[in-house]
Parts: structure tokens; sequence; C-alpha cells
């Protein structure tokens, strides 16, 4: 399905527009496949591979730009790589989409992505979902970052699985100058992150531990700094893994 006939890509609307002048047949978004695949797709990702279920669940996606990189990076060859994309998406574990699901066997997992400088604090987060509950009795979940050659400095903060995201309204309580600055006791108190790793810069690396001690859920936001330029973006990697 064409970026362009999905006006997906603003700067080709124009033409686009031109083409159904001369009777090119617009594609109906509304159309619930085509709903499953834009929810799917990814932000800067031009080309998207999805696998949705017959009742239109997106159940994976890869980015296939990158794809024969990451086949390369993992000693794999593109149709292993394919297979286990496949093979990852038919079982649950969604790659692709946000949520990585570490076990005793696959204890350590590697993500690349992006993330942008909110206009306005607290907006456009980058979420990745991760599922260590196969470690009953808990351990040290390790998060190694590293970010990316573009202009943003990014901001990491690690949630429980069930907490909120900070929203652009101030929570009860919090004076709205605080919530809008960003730092202080006050601020991290009120952010309620279990760990956080402030303003990694361009082509830096960060890490964040943090001991459990029974399988749980967590978040892991990620954002621009907010010494960043609004608006810019960046690339990010982190591997994640439990000892």
């Amino acid at each position: 399905m064409s970026n362009v006939a999905f006006g997906r890509t603003p700067n080709k609307r124009a033409y686009l527009a031109q083409r159904i002048q001369y009777g090119f047949e617009e594609v109906d978004t509304t159309h619930p496949l085509a709903q499953a695949v834009i929810d799917g797709w990814h932000l800067h990702a031009p080309v998207d591979c999805l696998v949705i279920s017959p009742e239109l669940e997106v159940m994976g996606r890869q980015d296939a730009n990158r794809f024969f990189g990451d086949c390369m990076d993992n000693g794999l060859s593109q149709a292993e790589g394919y297979r286990l994309f496949l093979s990852d998406a038919l079982s649950g574990k969604r790659p692709g989409l946000g949520r990585i699901v570490l076990t005793r066997v696959c204890s350590s997992v590697e993500i690349m992505d992006t993330f942008q400088t909110p206009m306005v604090p607290h907006q456009d987060y980058t979420v990745l979902e991760i599922d260590a509950t196969a470690f009953e009795d808990g351990g040290t979940l390790t998060l190694d970052i590293g970010v990316g050659r573009g202009q943003a400095a990014g901001t990491f903060y690690l949630f429980d699985g069930d907490k909120n995201l900070p929203t652009e309204k101030a929570p009860e309580g919090v004076p709205a100058s605080v919530w809008e600055r960003q730092h202080g006791d006050a601020y991290v108190e009120a952010l309620g992150a279990l760990a956080t790793k402030w303003h990694i810069g361009p082509e830096k690396t960060g890490k964040i531990t943090y001991f459990f001690d029974q399988g749980k859920l967590f978040r892991l936001c990620i954002t621009g700094s907010v010494y960043s330029v609004k608006g810019s973006l960046n690339a990010f990697s982190v591997k994640i893994s439990v000892f």
C-alpha cells in the first residue's frame, strides 16, 4: 500500500491530488483494513512490513529499510531473519510494536527507534513496554542506551507498567511552573518514575539499572530533552537485559 496513496507523505499531496484528477482511485482510509495499516505504521519509516490478523489486529511491524542491516548485525540471513519476525508475530510477541517480552531463555533484546523533542512538554513519547513477568524471583533490569547523531538529546523515564504517562496538564497539587520546567526535587517526585536518565546527548551513551524482587511489567518512555530544540529528532538504541 503506497504511502502516497494514503496521503502519508505531505510533500506528495499535491501530486496525489493531480493523480486523482486524472482518474487515479483514491484510497478509502476509513476502511477497517486501512485503519489497521495506519495503526501499525511508524513515523519516519518509509517502508513497513506488517503482520495483521484476520480480525484486523496488528501483530507485528518491521521497518523494511532497517531489516537487512538488523539481520547482518545479528548474524542471520535475510530469510532466517524474516522467518523469526513472522514467528514472533504469530506467537503473540508483537515484534516492532513496543512490547518486549524477556524470558530466562531470551533475557536480552536490543531495540532501535526514534524520538522527538515535543513542542509542548510531556507530549510525543516513544514508549517501550517491557514484560519481565517471567522472572518470578526478580532480577536487575539493565538498559544500555545509545543516542544517534541527530540534533536532539534524549531523556529516558522508566515507569511501572500500569503507570499513566505524564501529560501536559500538571498533576493535582503540583504548580504548573514546576511541571513545565521539568527539573528539581518537586518535579522528580511528581513524575513518579522508577529511574531516569536525563539529557543523553547526540552520540553519547547512558545506563539505567533497576532491581525488582518479583516479575513485573515496565514502561520505558523516551522523549527529547527539555534543553533540545523543539521538534528536533534523533534515533536511539537500547539493549534491555535482566540479570
